[in-house]
């Protein structure tokens, strides 16, 4: 193979690749629609992804390199006792991080409707084993392979239960939602798959 053949060979397999990934990422996504967009605030806003999955407090930073201003996501995020900062919510291709971009920018949901409900699975499951707490694991649901959802599994009692991300508010002391789902019934699917692991590992835990 000469170097000229060579060249376009090279070419020819990063377009090849490059596409490739473009239409996964784009795949991905193809069951994950912005269906509602409001502000709520300055520089603070809300999404629904199918008439199903709203998420709030989500900001705009805004960066500016010479003439060009880049715009990035900043979603909900824990902050520890240690100060170390832990995001709530995790848009994990940049296609779907720009789709919800141009959604808040613009105001504009991509679609008026759709109740397709996106598909789940779970990713982290991370036991907490301080034995007084009543937080017991800690979790995460990814969405369509796009969306990353922090959660916890808490158990009191002998009853076991899934929260969602919240912040305190510092002057009413109440817990605002900023992760909420709008069908009992999706949730309630979502939750059980969680609590159905939380337990299979409880067993398998005492079988040791």
């Amino acid at each position: 193979m000469n170097h000229k053949k060579f060249f376009y060979y090279i070419v020819a397999l990063f377009v090849c690749t490059y596409s490739s990934i473009s239409q996964e990422e784009i795949n991905s996504t193809k069951n994950l629609w912005i269906t509602s967009v409001e502000k709520n605030k300055t520089n603070e806003y809300s999404i629904i992804l199918n008439d199903l999955i709203v998420i709030k407090e989500i900001k705009l930073k805004k960066t500016k390199i010479g003439k060009r201003e880049i715009i990035n996501l900043e979603f909900p995020t824990y902050i520890s006792k240690h100060g170390k900062a832990y995001p709530q919510i995790i848009a994990l291709n940049k296609q779907l991080q720009q789709r919800i971009i141009k959604a808040i920018t613009t105001l504009t949901p991509e679609k008026s409707s759709t109740k397709v409900e996106p598909s789940f699975t779970i990713n982290k499951f991370t036991p907490y084993t301080k034995a007084t707490s009543s937080l017991k694991v800690f979790a995460s649901v990814v969405f369509e392979n796009s969306l990353e959802i922090e959660c916890r599994v808490m158990e009191r009692n002998r009853n076991a239960w899934v929260v969602w991300p919240a912040r305190k508010d510092q002057i009413t002391n109440k817990w605002i939602p900023q992760v909420a789902f709008t069908s009992k019934e999706y949730k309630k699917k979502i939750e059980q798959s969680l609590l159905s692991k939380y337990k299979t590992s409880k067993v398998e835990a005492s079988e040791e």
